[in-house]
């Protein structure tokens, strides 16, 4: 019986056929359904799930009253009535076991079928664990994390009170000597007081900003220079000299310091040489940064609006030069958790 010439029709299909049944009826289809189910089952509910319908569904092709899954000599799971101890387990290789013991061809066939399917399952639901007890230390890790980081954020806070609180008292004390209200100073003990109320004006400043709230800042300044000033159409390759031994950390956020470099960059447009400085300022905790470019024309009012307006929010101070050749010069903050080196 053939249906085209070279395909010959499966002899499973002709018995059906002939006998009236269809092929659906045929037990390796009923199993690879089985299967099919019990794939879905494992992926919507996870492969426990998919497990236990292995074994529901063994017990229901078998006849049989209890049947396990075993790993190696572990019990991975078990339905119905099973043993307290499994029976020759050195002997036996299969992984999935049923009780009473198959008996018929077709039982057989059920146990080996869904035998050779369990490995897999097992590797999965071997997976799935491992990534739950990952999980669970990630989230035990994150736990310990929050909780330090609030008793870091109560000693930051104790800290401060406990640092700013005799600032405080010997601010009050300078101020009232400075107002007489402890009798005539003379010149020399005004100059003193004042020195006094300049020192601890400014510690009271450190003070406030080492132990703010972390500010996400910049990890290094270097790359975002390197990109804007790239060679493009219209702008010649700009010299750079920037620190070669060391990162440049900035504070303040990535998006405002990218668009500093790309309207330094826009505005030397045109220019035949262009300098790119980036170094220590000589102020402490400081970064010099200073574009020349010639010949150079002066800024748009625009852009110099929008350079003043950047470095005023990255916490610098600008400076333009238009003769003998456009100079813009920048002073801006470093980041305080790493130092700004005398010389690079």
């Amino acid at each position: 019986m053939r249906l085209l010439t070279g395909m010959t029709i499966p002899w499973r299909v002709r018995a059906g056929a002939w006998m009236g049944r269809r092929i659906e009826d045929d037990l390796d289809a009923r199993m690879e359904t089985t299967l099919t189910a019990v794939a879905e089952q494992a992926l919507r509910k996870g492969t426990r799930a998919g497990l236990e319908a292995l074994l529901k569904a063994s017990l229901r092709l078998t006849g049989a009253t209890g049947a396990a899954l075993y790993e190696g000599r572990v019990c991975v799971m078990k339905v119905g009535n099973v043993p307290a101890r499994r029976a020759d387990a050195s002997k036996r290789s299969s992984v999935l076991e049923t009780w009473p013991a198959p008996l018929t061809t077709s039982q057989r066939s059920v146990v080996a079928r869904f035998s050779a399917f369990a490995p897999a399952l097992l590797a999965a639901h071997a997976r799935e664990v491992a990534q739950g007890a990952r999980q669970a230390r990630l989230l035990e890790a994150k736990r310990r994390l929050e909780r330090t980081v609030a008793v870091q954020d109560k000693r930051r806070s104790r800290a401060a009170h406990d640092l700013r609180t005799p600032l405080m008292v010997i601010k009050g004390y300078v101020d009232m000597m400075l107002k007489g209200t402890g009798g005539p100073l003379g010149p020399q003990a005004q100059r003193y007081l004042e020195r006094i109320a300049k020192v601890a004006a400014d510690q009271k400043e450190l003070i406030d900003r080492r132990l703010a709230p972390p500010v996400p800042g910049l990890d290094d300044l270097r790359p975002v220079l390197t990109r804007a000033f790239a060679p493009t159409r219209g702008r010649a390759a700009a010299t750079l000299t920037l620190p070669a031994e060391r990162t440049v950390p900035v504070r303040g956020a990535r998006a405002d310091w990218e668009l500093l470099a790309r309207t330094l960059a826009r505005g030397t447009v045109g220019a035949v040489a262009v300098d790119v400085h980036l170094g220590p300022a000589q102020e402490d905790s400081q970064w010099l940064l200073r574009v020349r470019a010639c010949p150079g024309t002066a800024l748009t009012a625009r852009t110099q609006a929008m350079l003043q307006q950047l470095t005023e929010r990255l916490g610098g101070t600008m400076a333009v030069a238009v003769e003998p050749r456009l100079e813009v010069t920048l002073v801006l903050p470093g980041d305080d958790a790493f130092p700004v080196p005398t010389h690079c």
